[in-house]
């Protein structure tokens, strides 16, 4: 006689997974195995509560089983779900883009006050690296304006048209393919250039946590070098550009010193430094003269 197959119940389930992932010592263990249980079920996470007791299917469990063990593997939740909130959006992600951080959410504040501020009708916009396309579509979603959003990755920009095609738009993005370090670029017919750089030296990568070295696209977080070669480089496109654009840069933590140390070999003296909410310097403003 064949053994009966155990039926799993929803908040058994849960803290089996929970007891599991604490031992992994991945952080917030309670809502990965809420979230990874909703993407197997379909269920939203209130109706997991609403009916804890509700048996689960053996394809809900079979697809559960397997989203957990790539979360024991310390793979990112947000590649096994392929999506995350950003600015209050739904973005796909996948291993070819870095998974947006919150703390990059400043950069989008402070690009759409100097917008509003200004009164800006269909400001022209550079992205520096796009990736998922989530600067670039959160700003077009706050504000009417023309975006060219650049990465090099092609996997990453058609990645970025899908996001941009499920969310709703009040401005217009154009994603290309481009290699920035090596492009022959210029900022004269911008308005506004915005980016978050690879900006990770490439001796620290191999020491970051496995969820990120393991998993997220290397040259997403890295330049190959110092990690200070795309900022060197928008310093120089900013000084050879006649009409200034006003830009925008988020910074790694403990960049602060060596970027200063940069703009004051470039001469450029009007910024300003904005720290995010622990207080660590995350967006440098260049300012305009358009």
């Amino acid at each position: 006689m064949s053994e009966a197959v155990k039926t799993w119940h929803v908040l058994e389930i849960l803290k089996v997974t929970e007891e599991a992932f604490l031992k992994k010592g991945i952080s917030n263990s309670r809502l990965n195995a809420e979230l990874l249980l909703c993407h197997a079920t379909g269920d939203k996470r209130i109706e997991l509560y609403l009916n804890y007791d509700k048996p689960l299917t053996q394809i809900e469990v079979s697809n559960y089983r397997e989203f957990v063990k790539r979360r024991l593997n310390f793979e990112p939740l947000q590649y096994i779900i392929g999506k995350t909130e950003f600015y209050g959006l739904t973005i796909n992600v996948n291993k070819n883009v870095l998974i947006p951080r919150q703390e990059t959410e400043l950069l989008i504040d402070k690009t759409l006050e100097y917008i509003n501020d200004n009164k800006f009708k269909l400001p022209k916009i550079l992205e520096i690296g796009t990736g998922s396309g989530c600067i670039a579509i959160s700003i077009a979603a706050n504000a009417e304006c023309i975006i060219n959003a650049i990465d090099i990755s092609i996997e990453a920009i058609e990645l970025a048209k899908v996001n941009a095609a499920n969310n709703s738009l009040k401005g217009e993005i154009n994603f290309l393919v481009s290699d920035f370090l090596k492009g022959d670029i210029s900022f004269e017919e911008y308005d506004i250039i915005v980016s978050n750089p690879p900006y990770i030296p490439s001796v620290e990568v191999p020491h970051l946590n496995t969820e990120v070295h393991a998993f997220e696209p290397y040259f997403a977080l890295t330049d190959g070098a110092d990690g200070l070669k795309f900022y060197i480089k928008i310093f120089e496109l900013y000084n050879s550009t006649y009409k200034k654009p006003q830009v925008f840069l988020e910074l790694g933590d403990g960049k602060k010193n060596n970027i200063i140390k940069i703009l004051n070999n470039f001469k450029i003296t009007d910024y300003n430094l904005y720290n995010d909410l622990i207080k660590i310097p995350r967006v440098l403003e260049l300012k305009g003269s358009r």
